[in-house]
């Protein structure tokens, strides 16, 4: 570090960047909730989500930290092929093992319909990999708060942390009428926040064994593209118009413990202190001039 222009920051990193990170989102993104549906509240939407790379680079400026340093971990690509084959496949196989579950036990699943369109993978994925859980927020979560808490905490305290932080900044987007979250039922609710969190640690082992931020993003990206793989039967999550809470409860579940089994793993197999083989980035390899 080679100066800080306001001590408080250059005392608490974790703590102002989550802060800034909420308010950053949640101030811009706040008068989508007030506004009719078009393109208007949208990009205030997709504006205010990237609130964690931009709180992250402010934070790293004020503490006059190489700014450079820490946006280079965005385009490390040299980590591997074992490691993009489980950026693409992990989220595919939790996916796949939750429908075959489902299938097993009468689940409001259908296993003999037509596949979705690569085009419109691919379309969800790229979405997802810049505006919707990668470039927007990967840089921030793990490419900053996770290399300071690694040093504080072990990597599986740090990635709980985390995972709690980020489930609650996503909270303007329950209360914004157009977005997905504001429809979730109570279940989809708890669900939801039980999954980011298992998530939370699954991209913190990803950040921990590679150093890499792009790596993150793609695996977040393929999480929420896996989403729309699910073979799910619409006739038996909804029933005469109403929502079918215990056939939505039970994919919920399904899903939740297949993702809790491959955490589980992970943790087991590398260590809740490290979840890693090896060094694991820290503060210093992200603020270094």
């Amino acid at each position: 570090m080679a100066y800080s222009r306001i001590p408080w920051v250059d005392d608490h990193p974790v703590v102002a960047f989550f802060v800034g990170a909420y308010a950053y989102t949640w101030i811009i993104s706040a008068p989508a909730a007030f506004m009719q549906e078009s393109w208007t509240p949208w990009i205030l939407i997709y504006i205010g989500s990237f609130g964690p790379p931009v709180s992250a680079a402010v934070v790293t400026w004020l503490r006059g930290d190489d700014v450079r340093a820490w946006a280079r971990q965005i385009v490390r690509w040299r980590v591997g092929w074992p490691w993009w084959v489980a950026a693409f496949g992990i989220p595919i196989a939790i996916i796949g093992v939750t429908a075959v579950v489902l299938a097993a036990i009468g689940g409001p699943v259908d296993l003999g319909q037509s596949t979705q369109s690569p085009v419109l993978i691919a379309i969800v994925f790229i979405f997802g990999l810049t505006v919707s859980g990668g470039l927007n927020e990967e840089p921030g979560w793990r490419g900053f708060a996770q290399p300071y808490l690694n040093d504080r905490y072990s990597a599986l305290k740090a990635s709980l942390i985390i995972g709690v932080v980020w489930a609650g900044w996503h909270l303007p987007y329950f209360f914004i009428p157009i977005t997905p979250h504001s429809g979730f039922t109570l279940v989809n609710q708890i669900g939801w926040f039980i999954g980011i969190i298992l998530l939370s640690v699954i991209l913190a082992w990803a950040y921990n064994g590679t150093g890499s931020v792009l790596i993150v993003m793609v695996l977040h990206a393929m999480a929420n593209t896996a989403d729309i793989l699910l073979p799910l039967a619409p006739e038996l999550i909804v029933v005469d118009g109403v929502i079918d809470e215990a056939a939505v409860g039970t994919v919920v579940m399904v899903q939740l413990a297949v993702q809790l089994l491959v955490v589980v793993a992970l943790v087991g197999y590398y260590g809740f202190d490290s979840l890693a083989r090896g060094e694991i980035p820290g503060a210093d390899e992200i603020r270094s001039k």
